[in-house]
């Protein structure tokens, strides 16, 4: 299935600071402690924001799972203490608003394919399926402090840099889905060249949809 065409116009590259973000979840998925802590370093430098930069480490367990998201944290931390800055208090349990925005959020990702998911997921496992939409698009893509469109391109990394290639394609139309580009998807893809090579970028950009002949769309 193509990625969903996009709107004349919009092929603008992502603001750096997003651009930072991105690379660092390439760094978070197969760097390792000193390029993490680099990334999020230039990430602030670059104007991230350091709820930003805290959502983008922490929502990278989700796809990576907690051994990698804790050592990030731990690569990390100092950059935002050097910077003075706070993490956010945890937030509260709210099992009902969690189930609400991560049914609202996985049918904007997924858009007219959604059902679909569900019935795809319940097949290989009812409690993944429950779980994906109350911890994942709930309780970590739903909160404040990036965008949709922003935490689908550092998932594109992630994935990526992963190689997980079903999930590539369905999250980089999720990101077209959720008011992001094509341009800014294949941007997205070709910032993990660093950590995972250029053959892995060309595959990846292959998986998506997003081949150099596809450059000027």
């Amino acid at each position: 299935m193509p990625l969903p065409a996009e709107r004349e116009g919009h092929d603008a590259a992502l603001p750096i600071a997003e651009e930072r973000l991105v690379a660092l979840s390439s760094a978070i998925a197969g760097g390792g402690a000193v390029d993490v802590a680099a990334g999020a370093e230039e990430a602030l430098r670059s104007g991230a924001s350091p709820a930003a930069l805290y959502e983008t480490l922490l929502q990278s367990y989700l796809f990576v799972g907690f051994p990698r998201a804790i050592e990030a944290l731990f690569a990390a931390r100092p950059v935002l203490e050097r910077r003075g800055a706070l993490l956010p208090a945890s937030a509260r349990f709210d099992i009902d608003g969690w189930l609400r925005d991560g049914e609202s959020l996985c049918r904007r990702v997924y858009g007219k394919n959604y059902e679909k998911l569900l019935e795809t997921m319940r097949g290989l496992s009812p409690d993944l399926a429950g779980w994906m939409i109350l911890e994942g698009y709930g309780k970590t893509l739903s909160r404040p402090g990036l965008s949709a469109s922003v935490r689908e391109y550092c998932v594109v990394a992630i994935l990526t840099t992963t190689r997980m290639w079903r999930q590539l394609r369905s999250h980089a139309i999720g990101a077209i889905n959720v008011g992001g580009t094509r341009a800014r998807v294949r941007q997205s893809i070709q910032l993990c060249s660093r950590v995972a090579g250029d053959e892995t970028v060309r595959e990846a950009l292959r998986v998506a949809g997003l081949e150099a002949s596809d450059a000027g769309r």
